[in-house]
């Protein structure tokens, strides 16, 4: 039972890949549907592999590689392809800028923070999920600098909450509030 909250984390990956094609394939909508349903499977698999006992380092590393992709490059990707290729080489700054902020968020995530009570930087699905949002205004000043803003936050000191904690916590049986 120990592989299962591994190939959750693999299919958060495929989720990030195929969002990957449906953009080249000039399909932004099925990019985000892809993206946001890896959000999906991300917020499963740590709680699996708590339930089942079977937390692992490779699971951990695993997770951080497919948040990578789902939640950094693709949503670039999607980004560049549905408005910031309008700015032409500051576009391709912004996408790369998210990417790498996305990347050194992760970094940090991993080498510094997976036990404090809050996230040091904007967490990266969040991250992913508001730059959808951004993508879908049409307005390509706009998503640069949203694009540019969301990379900030994701290095930046700031605490954010921990809602999949919070969530996750509301979902066990017997809680009353």
């Amino acid at each position: 039972m120990s592989f299962i909250p591994n190939m959750i984390t693999i299919a958060n990956f495929v989720c990030g890949l195929l969002a990957i094609y449906a953009v080249f394939v000039h399909d932004i909508y099925l990019g985000a549907v892809f993206i946001i349903t890896g959000m999906l499977f991300d917020f499963f698999d740590g709680m699996v592999a708590r339930k089942l006992d079977s937390v692992s380092e490779i699971g951990g590393e695993l997770d951080s590689f497919a948040d990578l992709v789902t939640f950094g490059v693709a949503p670039s990707i999607l980004a560049y392809s549905a408005s910031l290729k309008d700015l032409q080489s500051i576009g391709m700054i912004c996408a790369l800028a998210y990417s790498i902020c996305g990347m050194l968020r992760l970094a940090r995530f991993n080498a510094q923070q997976s036990k404090l009570p809050t996230f040091i930087g904007m967490p990266i699905p969040f991250a992913a999920m508001c730059l959808l949002i951004l993508c879908f205004l049409k307005n390509p000043v706009s998503v640069a600098f949203g694009t540019c803003v969301l990379a900030y936050l994701m290095v930046s000191k700031i605490k954010f909450p921990h809602f999949k904690k919070d969530i996750a916590e509301s979902l066990k049986p017997g809680r009353l509030d």
